[in-house]
C-alpha cells in the first residue's frame, strides 16, 4: 500500500494553498492553527460553536484573512452549515481540530449518550465533514487530522476520548489510500498542550479520574509563557498552542505530499525539529 500511494501520489505541491478551513477555532489550537495560516497569507474559515469565542479569535488575528463560521461539527446541520457557507469557492487545506475529552473516569460511570456524544464530536464531525466538503476541495488539497498518543494507546479513566481517537486515526489511514493522488491526508500529535480541554481535565476532575495527578503535575511544571515557539516541546510540562501551530504550518505548508501522508506525525519527534 504504502508503495502504491508513492506512486499516485504528486510530488511538493500540486496546488496553491489559498483557502482552508480549521475546527475548534475559537480557542487553544484552532485558534493558533488560523492565526498562523492567516500569517502565510491564507484565507481562513474558523469554525466553532461559540460566536464571542469566534470573535476574539478574529479580533486576535486582524485583517480581513479570518471569517467566522458559527456551527457545531458534531450535527448534520452544523455540517450543512459550514459546506454552504463554503459554497463558490474552492478550500485547499481543512484541519479538523475540534475535539471533547468526553466522559472521564471508570467504566462503571460512563453512559452511553456521553460515549456517544464523544464519538459525534470526534469521529463523525471530521469525517462526515470531510464528506460534505468533497466535492468543494480542489485536486491537492491536503486535509490534517489532529490525532494524540490516546490514538495508539489507551490511557485509564479516558475511555470515550483514546476509543474514538483510534477511529480517527483509521479515517485517516483509510482515506489516505483511497484519495492517493487526489486529496492529500494527513495526521498530526501535538502532545499535551495548555488549552481549555487540558485545564478541564485538572480542574473539572476529581480522584475518580486516575490520571489527574499525572496532568496537574504537568500543568504545574509548566513555566509560564510556555516553551519557545519553534522550539522543541517541553519534556516536563504542557506545550503552547502557538507552538503547535508552528508544527502544523510547516506540516500543511512545508512538506511534499508523500511526507505529509505517511504517517501520524509526532511533535516530540526530534527527526523534525529542526525544520519548523
Amino acid at each position: 500500500m504504502k508503495t502504491l500511494r508513492r506512486v499516485l501520489s504528486m510530488a511538493a505541491h500540486a496546488v496553491a494553498f489559498e483557502r482552508a478551513i480549521v475546527t475548534g477555532a475559537g480557542s487553544g489550537i484552532g485558534r493558533a492553527t488560523a492565526a498562523a495560516l492567516c500569517e502565510r497569507g491564507i484565507e481562513v474559515y474558523g469554525v466553532g460553536r461559540r460566536e464571542g469565542a469566534l470573535r476574539e479569535t478574529a479580533t486576535r488575528i486582524g485583517g480581513d484573512k479570518f471569517h467566522a463560521v458559527v456551527a457545531d461539527v458534531a450535527t448534520p446541520e452544523g455540517r450543512g452549515a459550514i459546506a454552504d457557507r463554503l459554497d463558490g469557492t474552492t478550500p485547499t487545506v481543512v484541519v479538523h481540530n475540534a475535539a471533547t475529552t468526553g466522559p472521564l473516569g471508570p467504566l462503571d460511570t460512563l453512559t452511553l449518550d456521553g460515549f456517544r456524544a464523544t464519538m459525534a464530536s470526534n469521529v463523525e464531525g471530521p469525517l462526515f465533514l470531510t464528506k460534505a466538503l468533497m466535492p468543494k476541495l480542489a485536486r491537492g488539497s491536503r486535509v490534517l487530522h489532529v490525532s494524540t498518543g490516546g490514538a495508539h494507546q489507551g490511557f485509564d479513566g479516558m475511555l470515550s476520548y483514546c476509543a474514538s481517537k483510534a477511529a480517527l486515526r483509521s479515517v485517516y489511514e483509510s482515506l489516505r489510500d483511497e484519495y492517493a493522488g487526489r486529496i492529500i491526508f494527513g495526521s498530526a500529535q501535538p502532545g499535551v498542550v495548555a488549552t481549555e480541554m487540558m485545564r478541564g481535565l485538572v480542574e473539572d476532575t476529581d480522584d475518580s479520574f486516575a490520571i489527574r495527578d499525572y496532568f496537574t503535575g504537568l500543568s504545574e511544571a509548566t513555566p509560564a509563557g510556555g516553551p519557545t515557539v519553534g522550539g522543541p516541546p517541553p519534556v516536563d510540562g504542557l506545550n503552547s498552542p502557538e507552538n503547535v501551530a508552528r508544527f502544523f504550518s510547516f506540516l500543511l505548508c512545508d512538506t511534499n505530499d508523500d511526507e505529509f501522508g505517511e504517517r501520524d506525525w509526532d511533535i516530540r519527534d526530534a527527526a523534525h525539529h529542526g525544520r519548523w
